[in-house]
């Protein structure tokens, strides 16, 4: 039993500093970038010796790409969990409804929670200076969320074909983007009447000025229709 227990104390023990280590990982490959990050930050940070980031992880690249795939995979997960929970209800939302739900499933947890925060921040620098392997971002993280965006799109809107679908959810993701930069710049750090104050602002121009733009899409996929018969088209 005393051995059993030992064993059970040191594998919880090192599954605490492997997530010290993540959490650690997060704040400063976020706030300085990969290259600015040294190993030692991070262990200082999280309380623990240079060797475990070789244990756990086997080395600085490595535990960037688990960093990265943490973050994702928790906000991934939370958005399909909210698309899936919208598509499931009888009879369909409308368009509005489901914009509004898309909306603020995007911005809630990247406004309210600071994880998200220091996501928006890696994504940036992801941008800007890449250093995961290619496709991860795209297959774990993109291409899900398109796929279930694009379905649940075709549930509540109207008939679109597919690559005009998946040009409505991109434009869709390019808007929310926008709000949270302009949100925290113009609210956040300084005042102006530039934008609106309030999310809740942004979220009502969101989801009108979206749906305008995907009925108007559609319109233009039926006159394409009505010219061009045997187009194929999500409805």
């Amino acid at each position: 039993m005393e051995a059993s227990s030992t064993h059970v104390c040191r594998t919880q023990e090192s599954e605490d500093t492997r997530e010290r280590i993540l959490r650690a990982a997060q704040k400063f490959f976020a706030e300085k970038g990969f290259e600015a990050t040294s190993v030692r930050d991070i262990t200082t940070e999280a309380g623990c010796n240079v060797a475990s980031v070789n244990y756990h992880f086997g080395g600085k690249e490595n535990l960037y790409l688990e960093t990265f795939r943490s973050m994702v995979t928790a906000l991934r997960d939370r958005r399909i969990e909210t698309l899936d929970e919208l598509m499931a209800r009888n009879p369909a939302p409308a368009l509005e409804e489901y914009l509004q739900s898309f909306a603020n499933g995007f911005l809630e947890p990247l406004v309210d929670d600071s994880h998200g925060r220091l996501f928006l921040d890696l994504v940036s620098r992801e941008m800007i200076t890449p250093r995961l392997p290619q496709g991860v971002f795209l297959n774990e993280f993109i291409r899900p969320l398109m796929e279930r965006a694009t379905a649940a799109l075709a549930k509540c809107g109207p008939p679109l074909d597919p690559e005009t679908a998946r040009m409505c959810t991109m434009s869709q993701v390019g808007q929310l983007l926008h709000v949270l930069k302009t949100y925290h710049l113009f609210t956040v750090h300084e005042r102006s009447n530039l934008v609106p104050e309030r999310l809740a602002d942004h979220v009502s121009h969101f989801v009108r000025f979206s749906a305008g733009g995907i009925r108007a899409c559609a319109d233009a996929e039926m006159i394409r229709e009505d010219r061009e018969p045997g187009r194929e088209v999500v409805s």
